[in-house]
């Protein structure tokens, strides 16, 4: 269960970083928290971790065929 802790805290850093109006903040913010999530992800289950890597790859599926529809 301490992967959910990893990712609230890399969610949270990640959400309070994009309130800074200093562009290094927002920048070292991004960092933390981008590495707190996949550090949370790395160790949630792996039945957890393919539903998230299955579920991006369609998310990311999805916008790619719409810009492939839109240039034709």
């Amino acid at each position: 269960m301490d992967y959910f802790v990893l990712w609230a805290l890399g969610f949270g850093i990640f959400w309070l970083g994009l309130r800074f109006d200093d562009e290094v903040l927002v920048i070292v913010s991004a960092l933390v928290g981008s590495i707190l999530v996949i550090w949370g992800l790395t160790s949630a289950p792996l039945p957890l971790q393919l539903f998230v890597e299955v579920s991006c790859v369609v998310a990311l599926s999805f916008v790619c065929m719409r810009c492939i529809e839109r240039g034709s």
